[in-house]
């Protein structure tokens, strides 16, 4: 598969996630209002019904990761591609609406950036292929962030913002040096013994593929996406 088919891949699984979002957005509104458990215990289930209720072409193998939903899926191009499909989600207020942290295990691509004034070179955990049954599953990665408001004791959801995290195969495309970066510091604290963590920034990634970054906006404003989600 060239860069270029890779990237029509991730591109046309992307739309497949950022459509069931879309058509389980008046859904998740009211579970969002109506329940009681943590916005991110919320966000969680919602991406799994969301998903679940559209009804993904199944490929039948059972994956393993730190990802919320994990799901073996074929994608039409029109031949049939087996995709590993990492969806991870979260949920933070607008002040968080920037960017997306994520832990190593969530990305196979390599970190490139400074930090703290030295230079970061940190490898993804996630694997860029996974083999089941004999196939080669092509991971594309996905991260649904729910912005909410509270209003009490309920939760408003305001907008889903839907980034996919580049295969790392696209490396160079997307992550070139530490100066040619999609990255920001994440929030983690190393003289503390952390796990490094990372910030995927919207913008950046916007600036090198726009389609990378979707808005899922509330069913009020009868619209689905919107062309920023740099907040």
């Amino acid at each position: 598969m060239t860069l270029d088919e890779l990237e029509r891949l991730e591109r046309t699984a992307f739309e497949m996630v950022v459509q069931a979002l879309t058509d389980y957005r008046q859904q998740a509104e009211t579970i969002f209002r109506e329940e009681s458990d943590l916005p991110q215990d919320i966000a969680e289930d919602v991406t799994r019904e969301a998903v679940e209720a559209m009804g993904l072409p199944d490929a039948g193998h059972r994956l393993y990761g730190k990802v919320d939903y994990k799901k073996a899926i074929y994608v039409f191009l029109p031949e049939a591609t087996p995709v590993a499909l990492m969806l991870d989600a979260k949920a933070e207020k607008p002040n968080g609406d920037r960017t997306a942290t994520i832990q190593m295990s969530q990305t196979s691509m390599r970190v490139k950036m400074e930090r703290g004034g030295r230079l970061i070179d940190q490898p993804g955990l996630l694997e860029q292929t996974i083999l089941r049954g004999g196939q080669a599953f092509c991971v594309v990665t996905v991260i649904a962030k729910y912005v909410y408001t509270e209003h009490g004791e309920s939760h408003r959801l305001q907008r889903i913002i839907v980034a996919c995290i580049p295969n790392g195969r696209l490396q160079e495309r997307y992550n070139s040096s530490a100066a040619d970066t999609i990255w920001l510091a994440g929030r983690d604290a190393p003289t503390r013994g952390e796990d490094f963590r990372v910030r995927l920034n919207y913008s950046r990634l916007q600036e090198k593929a726009a389609w990378c970054v979707r808005e899922v906006l509330g069913a009020s404003t009868r619209n689905d996406a919107g062309p920023d989600a740099s907040g």
